[in-house]
């Protein structure tokens, strides 16, 4: 056999040979990529097809070409039944029937293949005859010369299935999908059968020479192994491309703390160079201080393989604040978990925080201007809480005038008209503090509140109101529940929740109207503040709403009352809630967390 004919069949096993390999590392990755793991396992068996082909060319003996042939046919057939899955899993058809009947076949094949003695490929024993090709090389003849059977079934076999896979990829092309790669895999598979059929013009000697089939099977590795690195390439531009028009900065750091990739974002942040970042360090980059605290964080991510969200704040914005970024490690896993890099993201929420500032603000201001609305109502009743105790103080100190005239005046009586004046200046003065406290609106930090104080303050300020719609008001107050949280808010929940119910029993007979209001430890540690009215209660159209903002059911209501109540409820970590009565009337529900016992010293 000439040197010129070996040293090509070896260049064609080797390109086909790492074509192999190249996809099959591809294709084991994780998750594992089917069609370059189906590529890989066709060219290995190409590379065991041409490795066979290049023995039967140089076979001494007819028992040494027999079995270089069933070689050369096994991995032929291997190849045949293996093809299918691989356009279906290139192409993405949903197809499995065809794909099992047409493996199945070429199982039964290759079985004949390695059972008969010669092989499907010969009748009896084969001359190892040599010839002569047309540019003077002399190599053994595989030619079939007394074709058997199997052979005509399999050659059946093989141009049936690649022309079924030829008409899927043309197929997938009419239809607008995957155009590229369909038109490139048909014209393989064309390429494929012509070759297959120039090797049968051989058998029949109407063509002189050699088979070529192995030459249009490196024209097919070639070009599909292009095509499948070229589909490869555009997809890491398109994750490429959408990493750089995401609104984060995004970055990937190995193990050593050099930089494997970053964002535009990232660059234009930290005011890098498109791509500069990789291959070095923060070291590199960045002042000693911000290194320190990089790399600590970046430890205990691969250390602990955890996430880690924090806020950092880096440069400034148009107003000379800091800008707040939500900053996000996670670890990045080879395929047997250990953490190989950590890839980190900054998204920027200066807005955001802006925003609920803002809101915040607003949120306190509407709470103060309904805390006014609420006390304007109660002016009446005031009026007349303070005019009482103030009579009193006038009545006194007309009286101590008068005795003081006496000669000599009475000392004991002196000294309880003084202690009068001064209960009474205490009641009124009670009543201007609570006022005082619902009218506050400057930010006031949380204390620790007796929740059941703070709810007979507000019925002893309704005392009056109740009294002219006549409503009889109970009431149970458990000592020492307390709760951390802001007085005045807390109170103004209180005071919503009583005037609602107030005002919803204007209807019924003043013989019927009744209030309870309780204050109670509930279970899991906290404190459950209970309103019951004997009011008409809530239609079951209206109840699922009665929270919504702006929804109401009053001719001048603003719809605003009990949503602000839940936000100031949920603000302090608690709840409100409403449940029909057994009887006439709702019950509005109050959940607050106890405030945490104080430590000994």
């Amino acid at each position: 056999m000439s040197a010129f004919l070996v040293l090509t069949l070896s260049v064609l096993t080797g390109v086909i040979a790492y074509a192999a390999l190249h996809n099959g590392v591809i294709g084991l990755q994780r998750p594992v990529h089917r069609p370059h793991l189906l590529f890989a396992c066709l060219c290995v068996t190409i590379t065991v097809y041409v490795s066979a082909k290049t023995g039967a060319y140089r076979a001494e003996s007819a028992t040494q070409l027999v079995a270089m042939r069933r070689l050369e046919l096994s991995a032929s057939t291997v190849f045949t039944g293996l093809l299918p899955w691989f356009v279906s899993a290139y192409l993405q058809l949903p197809a499995r029937r065809p794909l099992v009947a047409m493996s199945m076949a070429c199982a039964a094949l290759l079985v004949a293949n390695l059972w008969l003695p010669w092989g499907v490929a010969f009748t009896g024993v084969p001359d190892a005859m040599q010839i002569v090709l047309p540019w003077g090389e002399q190599v053994t003849d595989l030619r079939v010369h007394r074709a058997s059977v199997w052979f005509v079934f399999g050659a059946s076999l093989y141009y049936l299935v690649y022309g079924w896979c030829a008409w899927a990829a043309l197929r997938e092309y009419r239809a607008g999908r995957n155009r590229r790669s369909s038109l490139t895999l048909a014209a393989c598979l064309l390429l494929l059968m012509l070759g297959m059929l120039y090797n049968h013009l051989v058998n029949l000697e109407w063509v002189p020479g050699v088979h070529l089939a192995e030459f249009t099977f490196i024209a097919m590795v070639v070009l599909l192994d292009f095509e499948l690195a070229r589909e490869r390439r555009q997809s890491r531009d398109r994750v490429r491309g959408m990493l750089d028009h995401m609104p984060a900065a995004v970055h990937v750091k190995l193990q050593d703390g050099r930089y494997l990739m970053t964002n535009r974002v990232y660059d234009e942040l930290f005011g890098l160079a498109s791509g500069s970042a990789v291959g070095r360090s923060d070291a590199d980059l960045f002042p000693a201080a911000q290194v320190e605290a990089a790399r600590a964080s970046d430890q205990r991510v691969l250390r602990n393989r955890e996430t880690v969200r924090t806020e950092v704040r880096i440069g400034s914005d148009a107003r000379g604040a800091p800008r707040i970024f939500a900053s996000l490690l996670f670890p990045l896993l080879d395929r047997d978990g250990r953490p190989e890099a950590v890839c980190g993201i900054l998204t920027d929420i200066t807005d955001l925080r802006q925003n609920e500032r803002e809101m915040y603000l607003l949120r306190r201001q509407v709470w103060h201007a309904d805390r006014v609305a609420r006390t304007a109502v109660l002016a009446a009743s005031l009026a007349h809480e303070l005019s009482q105790p103030l009579t009193a103080i006038l009545s006194n100190a007309q009286a101590g005038l008068r005795f003081l005239a006496h000669d000599p005046p009475d000392i004991a009586e002196l000294r309880e008209i003084l202690q009068d004046v001064v209960r009474d200046d205490k009641r009124a003065s009670a009543v201007i503090n609570g006022l005082r406290t619902m009218l506050r609106r400057q930010e006031t930090e949380r204390e620790q509140l007796d929740v059941g104080r703070c709810v007979q303050e507000v019925v002893d300020l309704m005392h009056s109101d109740f009294l002219e719609r006549g409503v009889e008001v109970t009431h149970s107050m458990t000592p020492d529940c307390m709760v951390l949280g802001d007085k005045g808010q807390l109170q103004q929940v209180v005071l919503n929740l009583a005037m609602n119910a107030n005002e919803a029993m204007v209807e019924q007979p003043r013989g019927s109207r009744s209030l309870h209001v309780s204050v109670a430890p509930d279970l899991g540690r906290r404190v459950r503040v209970a309103i019951r009215d004997s009011g008409p209660g809530i239609d079951a159209d209206h109840f699922d709403h009665v929270f919504d903002h702006f929804y109401t059911t009053k001719a001048k209501g603003l719809g605003m009352g009990l949503a602000m109540c839940r936000s100031i409820l949920e603000a302090h970590g608690g709840s409100l809630s409403v449940a029909r009565n057994e009887g006439p009337g709702v019950t509005f529900h109050v959940l607050l967390p106890r405030a945490p016992q104080p430590v000994a010293s």
